[in-house]
């Protein structure tokens, strides 16, 4: 087992920047079946960008890195497949699935109607413990948005959390899963679109989210909520243009 504790290590090209960055990728889970180790690395890959969109995926070249056979790694494309975050080209292989305005749109919507119907509830149930709690994401968003290099990275696993935060105030585990899946098939849009500037612009919109949680107005945080991620699209949609 030990030949699965492996760390890899992924050159990330940002071409907005168009600076060259030496990413280091979590080691394998030390729990759960190898399938699911191996998709866990793999999912992680695609979504950090790693392994960018419509990169050629060899079963071959991932079996020689993870030192394990190949058909754990099939079962974990198969997963990947199922989420939309690979897809097989016949006569050509199997791929990560690129980035484009129409898939962008199609999460984005879905998110509208989960999200609007998320808040609500939430501003009817939460407590001052889930106040406290989005409170301190929040801080950690903050923190993650200053210095000298904000840590993009971060900022998104926090705002990822403040979402997911708000599902699962609303007590209703069906819909707390559906909205994670968007969220992650939402993670590799946002990080190829969020630059210094929009990471404080989402964190003031985190903030408004935050405050008509905290008055109980389901309508105001409906339309904040609604806005907030009218935004985002506008800033993928732009940001996916420009990288046309």
């Amino acid at each position: 087992m030990s030949k699965l504790i492996v760390i890899l290590l992924f050159l990330l090209f940002l071409k907005k920047g168009m600076i060259l960055y030496m990413i280091q990728l979590p080691q394998i889970k030390a729990t759960g079946t190898l399938s699911e180790r191996t998709y866990d690395i793999i999912k992680s890959a695609i979504i950090g960008l790693y392994l960018e969109p419509g990169e050629l995926i060899t079963v071959g070249d991932i079996s020689e890195q993870l030192g394990i056979s190949r058909t754990p790694i099939r079962t974990a494309l198969n997963r990947l497949i199922e989420e939309d975050l690979v897809e097989i080209i016949p006569g050509k292989g199997t791929f990560v699935t690129c980035l484009t305005e129409k898939q962008a749109n199609a999460i984005l919507d879905v998110r509208e109607l989960f999200e609007c119907y998320s808040i609500q509830l939430a501003t009817e149930l939460r407590t001052d413990e889930d106040l406290d709690n989005l409170e301190y994401m929040l801080k950690k968003q903050e923190l993650a948005s200053k210095g000298e290099r904000k840590n993009q990275q971060d900022f998104l696993t926090n705002d990822l959390e403040f979402h997911s935060a708000i599902a699962k105030i609303s007590k209703n585990g069906y819909l707390e899963k559906q909205l994670l899946q968007m969220h992650v098939n939402s993670m590799r849009y946002l990080i190829a679109s969020t630059v210094e500037n929009i990471i404080s612009l989402a964190l003031e919109e985190h903030r408004e989210l935050y405050e008509q949680i905290k008055n109980r107005d389901s309508e105001k945080a409906k339309q904040c909520m609604q806005k907030h991620l009218w935004n985002i699209k506008e800033r993928i949609i732009m940001c996916l243009n420009i990288n046309d």
